[in-house]
């Protein structure tokens, strides 16, 4: 159990169960600037690779979240927008405007679900696996370019990492969980 003081007020915390680490300061740093939280490292590596990846898509008339899906249909054959809804974090309505766009550009088709008279799944069309293929090698510049500064064996230790901070981070739900 830690107290944390903010001026004159004293808040228990309980359920700490090991002392946070914070970052190190080296003797130049502390006096020069301070050294930046990872969260907020983290929020501005997410915002600038989305803005890249955003703008790479966009000749493509595919958007990140479009990508996703197509992305996810490609992986799991037919879903049904309320489970894909589920899947993003999104309201019903939010994926059925995502889908629609889809189908209306011949992406995606939507059929009745075997046995059911009300639930539409979606599939990917050949064209949506052509859109697909160059959306992934769009990505896949992206990701080049984004991680040039890091030798090969740099790029495995942070993905092995990032994928450990996810598998680490399973147990907490969040309305923006996949």
């Amino acid at each position: 159990m830690y107290l944390i003081a903010q001026g004159q007020d004293r808040i228990k915390t309980a359920g700490m169960a090991k002392k946070q680490r914070q970052p190190s300061k080296s003797p130049q740093n502390s006096a020069s600037k301070p050294v930046p939280r990872t969260l907020y490292l983290i929020r501005q590596v997410r915002h600038k690779t989305f803005v890249r990846l955003e703008a790479a898509l966009q000749p493509l008339g595919v958007t990140t979240t479009q990508f996703r899906i197509l992305t996810t249909l490609s992986h799991g054959g037919k879903r049904s927008s309320a489970e894909l809804s589920r899947m993003f974090g999104v309201k019903p309505q939010t994926m059925i405007k995502q889908i629609a766009f889809l189908e209306g550009n011949g992406l995606i088709e939507r059929n009745l679900a075997k046995g059911s008279k009300r639930v539409l799944e979606v599939t990917m069309t050949e064209a949506g696996r052509v859109a697909l293929r160059a959306c992934d090698k769009a990505a896949t510049a992206v990701e080049t370019d984004i991680f040039a500064s890091f030798e090969p064996e740099q790029l495995e230790t942070y993905r092995a990492l990032m994928q450990k901070l996810l598998a680490g981070m399973r147990h907490i739900s969040s309305e923006f969980d996949e």
